[in-house]
């Protein structure tokens, strides 16, 4: 197949390397490449909600215990254990995470998957693993706040996700949920998405996967549905291009959002089509080439991004 003209990002000349856990549809890659575009995602992110990763009113004297799901690179855990620097924070990845900066005393990480195994069979880490021998988790009510941002990719059963959280919070813990649909509008926030046959076809195997790619305007409800109480939504705009924007914070993101995330999915086009019926490697420089013509930068192109938080009663 014939590789696009991109100079934005390492995947380019990187084969990607994938997680092995055979219970979990998530489709993208976990090498150095991804670790870098999660650390700068992370940046971003934080910047334009001006350092407030955590929205959930908890105080940093209530929290024993943090579980940061699908941490990647633990770059969100370390801030949880700089914020609540008497909790145990740990941080829960289908992948090893890597080492990609000193640690605070009191983040760990173990490997597992949230919906398939109990607290106690999640594996740690290299650099965890004398401590977790000592700190077994148990399974039940066992954390004061547990957060997730992106799983859009990898989770395929949001409301038993919802109800496992909330099993594993203790009486007034709080659950977060960072997420975004992939719906993208125009600067009249009409969905532009729709017509676009590429887009189309990827979700509508995504959703055979099991893949809910509006999971994060519904997760307000599935956390009412599964018993959560002052349920509270914040939204921020994920721009497809900066030039535009007034802020240098919002500039830069919109950069890495027309940038990043058409790498992001130039890979993630062959992964989930692959084996399906049909399908050649013309079809896949088709997908890829409409992508990145859809992608292009352009005034009021954006997502929405969500966050979510619910209290255990």
């Amino acid at each position: 197949m014939t590789e696009p003209d991109r100079t934005t990002s390492d995947y380019a000349s990187h084969a990607p390397t994938y997680h092995t856990n055979k219970d979990s549809p998530y489709v993208l890659p976990n090498g150095g490449p991804e670790h870098a575009r999660l650390e700068t995602q992370a940046r971003h992110l934080s910047a334009i909600m001006g350092g407030r990763v955590i929205h959930s009113p908890i105080l940093d004297n209530a929290a024993k215990r943090i579980l940061d799901v699908g941490c990647g690179t633990g770059v969100v855990s370390d801030h949880l254990a700089r914020s609540f620097p008497t909790a145990d924070v740990i941080g829960l990845d289908l992948s090893p995470v890597p080492q990609l900066r000193d640690r605070p005393s009191n983040v760990r990480f173990v490997q597992g998957n949230i919906l398939t195994d109990s607290p106690s069979d999640w594996k740690a880490s290299r650099d965890s693993e004398s401590r977790e021998r000592s700190q077994k988790l148990p399974d039940e009510a066992a954390f004061d706040l547990i957060y997730s941002r992106l799983l859009v990719c990898g989770m395929s059963e949001w409301p038993r996700y919802i109800r496992k959280e909330f099993s594993l919070l203790k009486s007034g813990g709080w659950a977060e949920v960072h997420d975004v649909d992939w719906i993208w509008y125009d600067k009249q926030d009409r969905i532009i998405s729709d017509d676009w046959p590429w887009w189309r076809e990827l979700r509508s195997v995504g959703e055979s996967r099991g893949l809910d790619f509006s999971c994060a305007s519904r997760a307000r409800q599935w956390m009412k549905d599964a018993g959560f109480a002052d349920v509270q939504v914040d939204t921020y705009r994920w721009p497809f291009g900066g030039k535009w924007e007034k802020e240098k914070v919002w500039q830069e993101f919109g950069e890495y959002g027309s940038s990043a995330m058409t790498d992001m999915v130039w890979h993630m086009i062959p992964r989930m089509m692959e084996g399906r019926p049909g399908v050649t490697s013309e079809t896949i420089d088709q997908m890829r080439a409409d992508m990145q013509r859809d992608f292009a930068p352009e005034e009021g192109k954006h997502w929405v991004f969500y966050v979510t938080c619910g209290r255990k009663p």
